[in-house]
């Protein structure tokens, strides 16, 4: 996305851009590696138009720095790329600094209920991971029973933390660093922009999709919990090619 641009698109990257290679078909891209083993995919059609939104897509995603640069589209990359949430901004591939200092210091203030809600993790008889504080801005572990593992935290979380439970993933964030402040945060730097969409696949994404004039986002998603002006519900199956084509057309 270039500064003169009138409307900025903000895309999580897992389940909306991209997809798990356990669903890869005999045609699909690998685009992402680990231990050469296949993680993530694309399909052929997204090979041809993604190099062509490198200025067009801003991609919003929990993925840790380490995460999202293992990720190889051949003529796709975004000058901008907000990882961790939205607390790390990439531009060109390198952290900015002045972000990551002001995530730091709304980290700090949410820190106290961070280490709660680690405690309750670490007696959770259900937990099957590690706890890890990922790029040291939020909590993340795995869980055998991730529902239990909610309600052990709260079910949504505090007055300064969310939670969310994705499959077997268990995350814990401060509200101050959710993907909808990120947004706020980054449209604070264009303020020209007319219009913003955002599109997702979870609850995670909830925050920002209620920052954006158009919302993108699958099924699972409750309509109701959706405000944005705009919304188009898609099913999951397909969907990184539709938002695709989608980002292309608009």
């Amino acid at each position: 996305m270039a500064a003169g641009k009138s409307e900025l698109f903000f895309s999580d990257l897992d389940g909306t851009l991209i997809f798990s290679a356990k669903h890869k078909r005999p045609d699909d891209v690998v685009v992402e590696y680990k231990n050469d083993e296949e993680i993530t995919c694309i399909t052929p059609r997204q090979a041809e138009l993604l190099p062509l939104l490198s200025d067009r897509i801003i991609p919003l995603t929990s993925r840790s720095v380490e995460q999202y640069s293992r990720i190889r589209i051949d003529g796709f990359s975004p000058r901008y790329a907000l990882c961790s949430n939205g607390a790390v901004l990439l531009v060109d591939g390198v952290i900015d600094k002045e972000w990551l200092t002001r995530s730091r210091e709304l980290f700090s203030r949410a820190e106290c209920e961070i280490e709660y809600f680690r405690g309750l993790l670490e007696s959770d008889e259900n937990r099957c991971f590690e706890i890890r504080l990922v790029d040291g801005l939020f909590l993340f572990t795995k869980s055998s029973s991730p529902e239990k593992t909610l309600e052990r935290l709260g079910k949504c979380g505090g007055e300064l933390c969310d939670c969310f439970a994705t499959g077997e993933k268990v995350y814990v964030i401060p509200k101050s660093l959710g993907k909808g402040e990120a947004v706020k945060r980054f449209s604070e730097r264009f303020p020209n922009s007319r219009s913003i969409t955002c599109a997702g696949d979870s609850l995670m994404d909830l925050s920002m999709l209620n920052c954006a004039e158009t919302a993108v986002f699958t099924e699972n998603i409750p309509e109701e919990r959706v405000t944005s002006r705009n919304k188009i519900i898609r099913p999951r199956e397909n969907f990184t090619e539709f938002l695709t084509e989608y980002a292309k057309r608009h």
